[in-house]
C-alpha cells in the first residue's frame, strides 16, 4: 500500500486528455431527457451547492454545457457525512447496450496462462485473487 500511496490521494484535477476519446452510443434520434430537479431540504441543497463548489475550485469538475443530465440524490455516509449520486436512470434509457460485455479478472488470467513466465506477473495474480 505504502507503494502505491498516490493512488488513495485526493485528486487536484482533471485527469489528463486520453490518447483517444471514450464514446457512448446512444440511440439514434435518442432526445436528451428533460426531467425536473427532486425537492431537497434547505440543508441539503447547501450541502450539494458547497460540494459541487469545492468540486469545482480543486478542479475535479468543469462546468459543462452538455444538453445531458441526470438529477443528484444526496446518501449518508456512515461517519455522518454526505455523498453525492447522480441519478443516471432515464440517460442510461438512452444508451446502446454494449455486446460484448468485459470479461470476468479471472476469465482474463485463464487467457494468459502461460504468456509470462514473470515471478512478478505470479505476484501479481496472487494480489488479484486474494482482494
Amino acid at each position: 500500500m505504502d507503494n502505491h500511496s498516490k493512488v488513495f490521494e485526493t485528486p487536484k484535477g482533471i485527469p489528463p486528455i486520453p490518447d483517444h476519446d471514450h464514446v457512448i452510443h446512444l440511440i439514434p434520434r435518442s432526445v436528451p431527457p428533460n426531467i425536473r430537479p427532486y425537492k431537497y431540504l434547505y440543508a441539503q441543497k447547501s450541502e450539494i451547492e458547497r460540494m459541487v463548489a469545492e468540486m469545482l475550485e480543486v478542479g475535479i469538475i468543469q462546468p459543462s454545457q452538455s444538453s445531458f443530465s441526470g438529477p443528484v440524490v444526496l446518501v449518508h455516509k456512515k461517519d455522518g457525512s454526505w455523498r453525492m449520486c447522480p441519478d443516471y436512470r432515464e440517460l442510461n434509457k438512452l444508451t446502446i447496450k454494449v455486446k460484448f460485455p468485459i470479461l470476468v479478472i479471472d476469465e482474463l488470467l485463464d487467457e494468459l496462462h502461460g504468456s509470462f513466465s514473470s515471478p512478478s506477473w505470479i505476484f501479481v495474480q496472487d494480489i488479484i485473487k486474494s482482494e
